[in-house]
């Protein structure tokens, strides 16, 4: 028997139902996004919950199934996301606006093409613009091994911005350079997201070879190796370390009592972005 084949207009008016329903479950999450925000009350700084994000956008990927290709889905729901984010309180983003770096589509791509973004002329600018309530979100560039600009050392302060987010997250949609990556400093505290990486300062009363330090944080308890060194002159560092650690934490004591240490600092963690392939 030959198959019937589908009523093109039957099939329309299915997907007009489908955009009807879609739409209405938008508005349906709007509206409780605002009963939270009249919960929670004015605040001066951003209504972002980057572990939280991280969390919802996990577990949709994970959900995920079928044609639709999964980068475009999500990036569907970081537009939701920023737009509802926004609706709670301030969201603006300055960016390092070096076009070789790709930090403006980085930034673009996660944070909405709503929202917005400043370009800034220097590093320093960034860090400083969000320190000052300027702007809720620095987008920087993830740094070298080397670093002559180490704008990570602007944030020992316990008032400094912290890290909350590296990018992209999830696959890069419309970024030219297909390498770039970076991280996201903000007023609000990282949270655990489950899965999590921790960035450390250290600074040494001398110069340490990159291996000494990973043994360092070894002794300490660390799972972690070192990022980027200063080379302005100074003895800094920058360490990432598996997990999500906070100032308090027993193994950031123990590093800081280590041969050489002059002092140890957490600032932000990152919920580690989804993998491409996944």
């Amino acid at each position: 028997m030959e198959k019937t084949k589908p009523n093109l207009d039957d099939l329309r008016r299915e997907i007009d139902r489908i955009d009807t329903s879609l739409h209405d479950l938008i508005m349906r999450r709007a509206a409780i996004v605002e009963q939270i925000s009249e919960a929670k009350g004015t605040q001066a700084d951003s209504a972002m919950r980057p572990g939280r994000e991280a969390a919802i956008l996990r577990r949709l990927a994970a959900h995920h199934k079928g044609p639709f290709g999964r980068g475009s889905l999500l990036r569907i729901w970081r537009e939701i996301i920023a737009t509802l984010t926004a609706m709670q309180g301030p969201y603006s983003v300055a960016v390092f606006a070096d076009d070789a770096d790709g930090l403006w589509d980085l930034a673009r791509d996660h944070f909405g093409s709503y929202t917005g973004l400043s370009g800034c002329a220097t590093r320093r600018e960034v860090v400083a613009g969000v320190a000052g309530g300027n702007w809720t979100h620095g987008v920087l560039p993830y740094p070298a091994e080397t670093d002559d600009r180490p704008w990570w050392a602007g944030l020992w302060s316990a008032d400094a911005p912290q890290v909350v987010l590296r990018l992209p997250f999830v696959e890069p949609g419309n970024v030219r350079d297909r390498g770039a990556s970076a991280l996201v400093i903000a007023r609000v505290p990282p949270e655990a997201s489950g899965d999590d990486r921790s960035l450390l300062l250290l600074e040494t009363t001398a110069e340490v070879r990159r291996p000494v330090i990973g043994e360092m944080l070894a002794a300490a308890g660390l799972k972690g190796e070192i990022v980027c060194a200063a080379v302005d002159g100074t003895t800094q560092y920058l360490a990432e370390a598996a997990g999500f650690m906070e100032d308090g934490d027993g193994r950031l004591a123990a590093l800081a009592k280590q041969k050489n240490v002059e002092r140890a600092r957490v600032i932000g963690a990152y919920p580690t972005p989804l993998d491409g392939n996944s």
